[in-house]
């Protein structure tokens, strides 16, 4: 038994051991494991600071570096700086060999003939569902079909089910400030038009994701469709859908939830068969070719068997394909969805590049692509913050509080700065606009000081795809852009189709928007970064100037 001096030794050494260990989380939700020696006592304080310069295993950038050889755009176009993904991916040589092989030697049209030249473009197209089938993970092949993109996938969905599914006034259809116009404007028209159902705005929080306590308590037994984004082209985020679909199935199971993955397909890999153990499965998933790399005009949706079982969907075109007989005053129909909703001569070899695209994708690692893509978009931030100091804001600002007041939108913009408003509860509505408080005021008090903001969830450690949204108190995003093409950078400027969350979210009229994806690389983000803030400061100047 230890007792006296004895002890109290023992006891320092413990106190003094010149090792401290601790773990420490960096941005890329990964655990490093840090060993300091403490040389000058116990009082010494371990810690990483928020602008350590994001790192990741070069082995992950060269992986990368090889993969961006499959695409003959970035060889063509050396002095390039590409950051517009969002709006459409580029495509590797497998792709563009494959469309190019089709017309050289495979050029025929489908289901018109029995030649051999025909049945081979007809087996080779319908085994471009057989990929997807595999890919998505999902049961059968009938269940996808063929689209010229997601605008055009959002509109036939909308329309060969609406009238079975929208009867009476009282009946819902929920959509969210995210979504693009193509999943807003078809029910608009629809509603406005049969003065049948009305439109509600799911909930988001303060950070930009759904509010799902909230639109649980507000859905009922009159909503009949939940159709949104799976993550948004403006701001980034991705919604946890499994979970939003999971809750809302266990409390009404008849409610139809219909999933854009525009922007997500290319970033997240999709396991139907899982989800629909999970009891987390959308009825219908969108998504468009050219957003992963395959060719314009593509695009494809599934439809869960379920839904189609419980269902007659009617064809937006009639025209060949879909009939089985046609009388003088009659016709008949097939009773197979994809030949039902893929009318007249398809985009044969459109199709056959997602074919080839997808089984491009097949080869990458995810965990890998994930990571540097979240890598990079880190060093665009830690970059922008080291060469625009105070000037670069990150919003949203979580720890501040708002009051509501009334005021014009218009007005509101030319005096305050735009910044994110809330309301009490951290939910953004549309019912008011909402004023800054003071301890928000305090923060940007000088209107004459120059800002650039982002809204990036991700610094609370929140999930979301390589894209964020820049705009300034100075000078419009469309001014930035065009500065930036003198110096061949390719970013895009507007309201990207997402009016409402630009209006009703983000308070701005338009942003700059920044789209990452694997084909980059870190020498780009930083070139990006520096001439963002050279221009930034340049336009500041001839601002002033006026």
């Amino acid at each position: 038994m230890l007792r006296g001096p004895r002890c109290l030794y023992i006891y320092l050494f413990f106190v003094f051991l010149p090792f401290s260990f601790c773990y420490i989380r960096n941005n890329d939700n990964r655990f490093v494991y840090i060993v300091k020696s403490i040389r000058k006592g116990p009082n010494i304080k371990l810690r990483l600071t928020k602008d350590e310069k994001p790192n990741i295993d070069n082995h992950i950038i060269d992986y990368f570096k090889n993969v961006r050889e499959h695409f003959p755009f970035f060889k063509e176009n050396k002095s390039l700086i590409y950051f517009d993904s969002a709006a459409t991916t580029h495509k590797p040589s497998c792709v563009i060999e494959k469309m190019s092989e089709f017309y050289k030697k495979e050029n025929s049209n489908i289901h018109r003939g029995i030649y051999k030249l025909s049945h081979n473009a007809t087996s080779n197209y319908e085994k471009v569902r057989e990929t997807i089938k595999e890919y998505i993970n999902c049961e059968e092949n009938d269940n996808i079909i063929f689209t010229n993109g997601s605008t055009y996938g959002l509109n036939v969905v909308c329309k060969m089910m609406i009238e079975e599914i929208i009867k009476k006034e009282e009946d819902e259809i929920y959509l969210s400030y995210m979504e693009h116009h193509s999943n807003i404007i078809p029910w608009q028209e629809y509603i406005n038009k049969e003065k049948k159902g009305k439109i509600k705005y799911v909930p988001l929080n303060k950070s930009g994701y759904i509010n799902i306590k909230k639109l649980i308590s507000n859905i009922n037994i009159n909503t009949k469709v939940i159709s949104i984004c799976h993550a948004s082209n403006v701001i980034g985020n991705i919604q946890n859908i499994e979970k939003i679909i999971k809750k809302i199935k266990n409390l009404y199971p008849h409610i139809i939830i219909i999933i854009d993955a525009s922007q997500s397909f290319a970033h997240i890999k999709y396991d139907i068969k899982k989800m629909k153990k999970n009891k987390s499965c959308p009825d219908i998933l969108i998504t468009s070719g050219h957003k992963f790399c395959a060719s314009l005009g593509t695009g494809f949706i599934f439809i869960n068997k379920e839904l189609s079982s419980k269902y007659k969907f009617k064809p937006l075109l009639y025209g060949s394909n879909i009939i089985t007989n046609v009388s003088k005053y009659k016709s008949k129909f097939v009773t197979s969805l994809s030949e039902l909703l893929e009318t007249g001569t398809q985009n044969i070899p459109g199709i056959l590049s997602m074919g080839i695209s997808l089984e491009f994708f097949k080869k990458i690692n995810w965990n890998y692509m994930y990571q540097y893509e979240m890598y990079l978009y880190d060093l665009f931030i830690y970059y922008m913050k080291k060469y625009m100091k105070n000037h670069f804001v990150q919003l949203p600002i979580l720890n501040l509080s708002y009051k509501k007041e009334n005021i014009n939108y218009k007005s509101h913009m030319e005096t305050h700065p735009p910044i994110h408003i809330y309301n009490d509860e951290h939910n953004f509505t549309n019912d008011h606009n909402i004023t800054q408080s003071k301890q928000t005021k305090s923060i940007h008090s000088e209107h004459d000081t120059f800002k650039i903001y982002t809204h990036d969830a991700r610094k609370y450690g929140l999930k979301k795809i390589g894209i964020l949204p820049l705009w300034s108190n100075k000078f419009s995003s469309f001014d930035l852009v065009t500065f930036l093409d003198f110096k061949n950078i390719c970013i895009r400027a507007g309201h990207h189709c997402a009016s409402l969350l630009h209006k009703y979210y983000l308070k701005v009229p338009d942003t700059s928007r920044i789209s990452i994806y694997f084909y980059n690389t870190p020498q780009e983000i930083k070139y990006l970064a520096q001439q963002i803030a050279s221009t930034s400061f340049m336009l500041n100047e001839m601002k002033n100037e006026q």
